[in-house]
């Protein structure tokens, strides 16, 4: 069976590649001790230190429960520190451990290499559209 299958439901397309594309990354970050999403927390605070919580929760699309429970396994493995915001102490704040820069630092080449084998597939051009395409269907059905 063939796996160009343009005329199979888009759901089914984007599923079938972001399965495809978790298992890679899986197996790359493996030797990292660390999952896909857990990478995806350490780059969201390398970019953002001392974002909250809540504000993690929604650049990724998740509740903050599930959020917090990746947050406790990377305080557990010491790559992240929370600590209460001092202007409202409802509020979170998260960022890296020296441990835990490091570890991206290290991992970061990795994903960038992904990520560059992925635009080698299409030009340029077909990049952008599917990142902008991406967006809209994410904007789309997210709200």
């Amino acid at each position: 069976m063939s796996t160009r299958q343009e005329k199979d439901p888009i759901g089914l397309l984007l599923s079938r590649t972001y399965f495809v594309h978790k298992k890679r990354v899986t197996h790359l970050l493996q030797d990292f001790g660390i999952t896909p999403e857990q990478y995806g927390m350490l780059e969201q605070l390398y970019q953002n230190e001392g974002i909250t919580q809540k504000k993690l929760s929604e650049l990724h699309g998740k509740d903050q429960t599930s959020v917090g429970k990746t947050l406790e396994r990377l305080e557990h493995k010491d790559l992240i520190i929370r600590s209460t915001d001092p202007v409202d102490r409802r509020a979170i704040l998260l960022r890296l451990s020296e441990e835990g820069k490091e570890l991206y630092l290290q991992v970061v080449p990795l994903m960038n290499d992904m990520d560059q084998s992925l635009r080698e597939l299409i030009t340029p051009e077909g990049a952008e559209q599917l990142a902008v395409l991406l967006n809209k269907i994410y904007e789309g059905i997210s709200s």
